[in-house]
């Protein structure tokens, strides 16, 4: 099967239409993986987890498994991103924090493990999604009532090892992790914040003040994958 030229990543068309044919096979044998593990854990609701710094294309190897199994899956694939249990704007202003936006207590982590407890336990449960237009999260978005459904949590702390922030692999069944090259997630990072409104200047100065250390902290303090998915430049 033929990924497309572009794909949906929050709101952001990506072009993917570079990618080339070793990184496409690479894509699929994946998400075949993924989905053979899945069926060997026994279907039902499973929660896998994709973790790494800021640019390493988590969003976007999300984006394609998701475009994958909505092609050919016999289950239902559910992919959501940690952006989506952001604080508000207004509550991060409130608290001080939105100059941090992106480090780890910028975000409701009990209300993603409240939404990871009704998820494994059959419970019909709402997530919510990232809107890069409104730089928000924007709640009860997506809705799952199915028994077999498989969800890829995407963030860059779902391995923080930390005692608050562990407590999301008790809810995991197998633990992904991609990284690459310092500079190359840095120019991602940027051409993001760019896309996503800032100018080249700002862009970069948030990224030396906030994502630079997020990345420095992912990379010291996650705990070890079940798996690591190659950086797309490594393929």
């Amino acid at each position: 099967m033929q990924l497309p030229e572009e794909i949906n990543v929050t709101e952001q068309m990506v072009d993917i239409s570079n990618l080339s044919d070793k990184q496409s096979t690479y894509y699929h044998k994946l998400a075949d993986e993924l989905s053979s593990k899945y069926f060997e854990l026994g279907k039902g609701r499973q929660v896998f987890t994709l973790s790494g710094p800021p640019g390493s294309g988590k969003s976007v190897v999300s984006a394609i498994l998701n475009y994958i199994y909505s092609q050919e899956a016999s289950f239902i694939f559910l992919n959501v991103g940690l952006d989506a249990f952001h604080y508000s704007n207004e509550e991060l202003i409130a608290q001080e924090l939105l100059d941090h936006k992106g480090r780890y207590d910028t975000y409701d982590l009990s209300l993603l493990l409240s939404k990871l407890e009704k998820f494994i336990n059959g419970q019909k449960v709402t997530f919510p999604y990232y809107s890069r237009e409104e730089h928000n999260p924007v709640p009860d978005s997506l809705s799952v009532a199915g028994k077999d459904v498989l969800l890829l949590l995407e963030g860059q702390w779902l391995l923080l090892d930390r005692p608050d922030w562990s407590k999301v692999s008790t809810y995991s069944s197998f633990n992904l992790y991609v990284e690459g090259d310092e500079e190359a997630m840095k120019e991602n990072v940027i051409r993001r914040h760019m896309a996503g409104g800032r100018s080249a200047d700002n862009a970069s100065s948030f990224f030396a003040k906030n994502d630079l250390q997020n990345t420095k902290e992912v990379r010291k303090y996650s705990a070890d994958p079940d798996k690591k998915v190659l950086f797309y430049k490594d393929i």
